[in-house]
């Protein structure tokens, strides 16, 4: 399974003043990069690896093609040394590997190597993912249906809670909730934690339907943790599809800091980026389970 709501993250390089948290735009100081988004999963074909330049922030999108269909991306096995091409499929903007020998699996490492020319520039990044050991799985869950905000004899919110065994050597495990068919008609607007109206909801679709939470520092050895979804993370009465991953350094690195890039006195900060040379933006791994549950009225 794949991680829809990280289908498409275009990653800027900002030049950023410091104190006040404003941008400058400098044209001079501008330095391309090579934007890097893409997950290998155990015994998964490799797909869905979107290679992007990044742009300045004044640049005109509508006639700046960001995509690098040309660029060179190969994937390394780095157990054997063998070097698998990966080739750009234009009808969705992303490269896979469309041969039959690469087999990801359980425990290993991969270089994920990128050459492309921007504006002139020959440009080269490379990252190195880790794939997690094998044993994660929802074990079960408490419901596979709840009222919304339902509650118990004793007047308290039942969250739904999952049971999942961990992946031995990993300590972060995200879980993405997705409402399967969510529109304005049967969002929740009976809620506790917004106000809005049809308009609002139709406007932010997108922002609403796809939701996630993570557990972190959990043993790193095998057995049973347990994630609880809070209420906020569903927003609508509709079947979700839950989707828990235990996540290698890279993504969870990622998830950690691409959100949090300013500091206390205004200046600016890059995520977390493990990648070599001159690139920007997320390659990782992670093994995935998934599980289902119903929201009703």
């Amino acid at each position: 399974m794949y991680l829809k709501s990280s289908a498409i993250i275009v990653i800027s390089f900002l030049l950023l003043s410091c104190g006040e948290g404003k941008v400058t735009i400098d044209p001079d100081q501008f330095d391309p990069k090579i934007a890097i988004e893409g997950f290998l999963f155990p015994h998964k074909r490799v797909t869905r690896v979107f290679i992007w330049r990044n742009f300045p922030v004044d640049a005109n999108l509508q006639r700046l093609d960001l995509s690098l269909p040309y660029a060179q991306v190969t994937i390394t096995d780095l157990e054997t040394g063998d070097v698998y091409p990966l080739r750009y499929i234009p009808d969705y903007y992303y490269f896979e590997y469309v041969g039959n020998k690469l087999v990801i699996d359980y425990g290993k490492s991969y270089r994920l190597d990128v050459s492309a020319s921007i504006d002139g520039k020959r440009l080269s990044a490379s990252s190195i993912t880790t794939i997690p050991n094998p044993g994660m799985e929802i074990v079960s869950i408490n419901f596979d249906t709840l009222k919304y905000r339902q509650r118990d004899a004793n007047d308290n919110i039942i969250n739904f809670l999952i049971n999942m065994e961990r992946s031995p050597g990993t300590n972060f495990y995200l879980a993405t909730i997705l409402a399967e068919n969510a529109t304005i008609d049967n969002f929740i607007y009976d809620n506790p934690f917004t106000d809005e109206s049809p308009e609002d909801v139709a406007a932010d679709l997108a922002d609403y339907l796809y939701n996630y939470n993570w557990i972190q520092d959990t043993p790193l050895t095998a057995g049973q943790s347990r994630m609880e979804l809070f209420w906020y993370l569903f927003w609508f009465y509709d079947r979700y599809k839950i989707i828990i991953f235990a996540a290698d350094k890279n993504y969870q690195d990622f998830l950690k800091t691409y959100n949090d890039v300013q500091e206390i006195d205004g200046n600016f900060h890059e995520p977390l980026f493990h990648i070599e040379g001159d690139g920007i933006g997320v390659f990782g791994s992670a093994v995935v389970d998934t599980i289902y549950v119903n929201v009703v009225p």
